[in-house]
Order: C-alpha cells, then sequence, then structure tokens
C-alpha cells in the first residue's frame, strides 16, 4: 500500500523530482566539498606525500557517493514498494543481474558527466587561477616558490562539487526510471 508522501513524489514531475534529488544530493555529499576545498590536494601547496593522501579520500568519498545516491534518491523520490530507501541497494544489484546494459548505460552517462564536471572545473581555474608563481622567490630565498590564492582555489572546488553532485543526482534518478 502506497504512503501519501509516496503518492505526492510518484505523481511529480520527473524534473521535480530531478531537481529534489539534486538539492539533497548537495546536502548529503557535503564530505567530498569539505575534502575539495583543503588545499593540501595540491602538491604545489604542500607534500606530495599528503596531496597523494587527501586524493584517495576524495576517490573514496567519490565511490562511496556513487552507491549511496540511489539510497538517497530513494529517500526523497520513492515510487511505491519498487524503489524505497530501504530497498534501493538491492534493486540496483538486481537491475545490473537482469539488464546490465541498461546499468552499464546509466554508469556511462554518470561517467560522461563526471568528466565534463571535471573539464568545468578545469575551465573555472583556467579563467581563475588560484595558484602561481611568487616573483619575489628568484630573489629572496626564503618566499614560497608558490602564491596560493583561497578563493579562487573555493571558486574552483565550488564549481566541481556542485557540477559533480549533478552528476550523482543524474545517475540515481536515471537508476529510479530504470526501477519503476
Amino acid at each position: 500500500m502506497r504512503t501519501a508522501q509516496t503518492q505526492l513524489h510518484s505523481r511529480s514531475s520527473p524534473l521535480a523530482l530531478l531537481r529534489r534529488v539534486y538539492l539533497t544530493v548537495l546536502l548529503t555529499h557535503l564530505p567530498i566539498l569539505a575534502v575539495l576545498l583543503l588545499p593540501q590536494g595540491r602538491s604545489r601547496v604542500s607534500s606530495e606525500a599528503v596531496a597523494g593522501a587527501v586524493t584517495i579520500l576524495l576517490v573514496s568519498l567519490v565511490v562511496a557517493a556513487l552507491v549511496l545516491s540511489p539510497v538517497v534518491c530513494a529517500w526523497v523520490a520513492p515510487d511505491g514498494a519498487r524503489w524505497r530507501a530501504g530497498n534501493a541497494l538491492s534493486r540496483v544489484k538486481a537491475l545490473i543481474r537482469t539488464d546490465r546494459r541498461a546499468y552499464l548505460r546509466r554508469l556511462g552517462e554518470f561517467a560522461a558527466l563526471y568528466v565534463l564536471a571535471q573539464c568545468l572545473g578545469g575551465l573555472t581555474a583556467w579563467l581563475v587561477p588560484y595558484i602561481g608563481e611568487n616573483p619575489l622567490h628568484g630573489t629572496d630565498p626564503a618566499a614560497e616558490r608558490w602564491v596560493f590564492h583561497y578563493w579562487p582555489f573555493a571558486l574552483h572546488a565550488a564549481t566541481l562539487y556542485t557540477s559533480i553532485c549533478a552528476a550523482f543526482a543524474w545517475y540515481a534518478w536515471r537508476l529510479r526510471q530504470l526501477a519503476a
């Protein structure tokens, strides 16, 4: 039996559901933004070992977010008994077993949107550089080699985060459509 909330979500327009999923993904995936805002993730700002550790943490969070995005979608946009927060992961596993090609298509869409998000982040960093050579480095041996500007870096991180979250929301929303 469908609850009133489930009936309300299933009657919403597809774009309204996508918007709801996107806004929720923006809130639930905030640890990714926290890691993106760490300047230590750049080897010019910190050591390569620290930058590598931050990169491993970021990749781990992205993989976890990819796995949990369908649950977030099912939480804010359930679709009867087929798509609820409690069974979203098992439904995705069932989709992988029964219709692998359709699942891989959704995963490919996510990968394409993720690459597009990285390109958008790179464009932002190119237009508003957050690190540059220090002109004092050649004359003053105590001066740092690089000058780091945090606000352009934060803009770069925010651009990456919002576009990556759009990829996660799209992936989860498309899996919801497939599960229906």
